[in-house]
């Protein structure tokens, strides 16, 4: 199959989850061709709006200087995307959160978020910030992985305010934007049932074989959704409107 070959030039901005940073999305880019600019933004994780802040920041950069967007989130990205992301040409939700108007954080995680993943996140004494118990992480965030990769991710996770959870997402992009959502057939972290949900009602969806953290995984598998959405990106191949969903499958 011939890849399509963008009009435009693309920029790819990948937007990790809570507890995580950047480093997650390593072998992603190992996999992505040169001709796309990648962006990893480290996000604060002070505040929804000072993450969204960053992000939107780095999304106008990108469209002052003439470039098509593809704004990816994972997880919790998936709700900083959604307040950052009206100026991008494509949102990609991957195994991400997916606010309706006025929802928080903790309103959509209330539905989604499973059991497992709940019981791994401890809140400090003082209840400001929440963490990770590194003994339970594997088996919600890593158990595709390696026990090394899984091992080392957690070693590095950091810990976030816990407000983050209260703010609020009033005009979620993916309802005025093209987006698409790739779902983690193999997430014990984010419910696969709420994902299939949520890819009916975006534009486009596609699916990974992997766990919550299928970027260390099936990277490989990851980059490849990701490619095919930046070519189509570029080539304006995908601007349709939400509930014309419609499959993908990279070649």
């Amino acid at each position: 199959m011939t890849a399509i070959r963008p009009e435009k030039d693309v920029d790819i901005i990948l937007v990790h989850g809570l507890f995580i940073g950047p480093w997650a999305w390593d072998r992603v880019r190992e996999h992505l061709p040169d001709e796309f600019t990648v962006h990893t933004p480290e996000l604060p994780f002070q505040s929804l709006a000072s993450d969204a802040a960053l992000v939107r920041g780095q999304v106008a950069s990108s469209v002052a200087a003439g470039r098509a967007v593809l704004l990816i989130g994972h997880s919790y990205g998936g709700m900083v995307i959604s307040e950052a992301g009206h100026d991008a040409t494509h949102l990609a939700y991957l195994a991400a959160l997916a606010p309706e108007p006025g929802q928080t954080t903790a309103d959509v995680a209330a539905g989604c978020v499973t059991d497992l993943c709940n019981a791994a996140m401890i809140p400090s004494d003082d209840g400001q910030t929440i963490s990770i118990d590194p003994e339970q992480a594997p088996a919600a965030w890593y158990h595709l992985s390696s026990s090394e990769d899984a091992a080392a991710s957690i070693a590095r996770h950091r810990s976030a305010q816990a407000s983050i959870f209260g703010e609020a997402v009033a005009r979620p992009a993916w309802l005025e934007r093209p987006s698409t959502y790739i779902q983690c057939t193999e997430d014990r972290a984010v419910d696969p049932g709420y994902q299939s949900s949520m890819s009916r009602r975006m534009v486009t969806s596609a699916s990974v074989s992997g766990d919550h953290s299928a970027f260390i995984s099936v990277p490989s598998k990851v980059a490849a959704v990701i490619e095919m959405l930046a070519r189509s990106c570029g080539a304006s191949s995908i601007g349709r409107s939400p509930g014309q969903e419609k499959r993908l499958t990279p070649p």
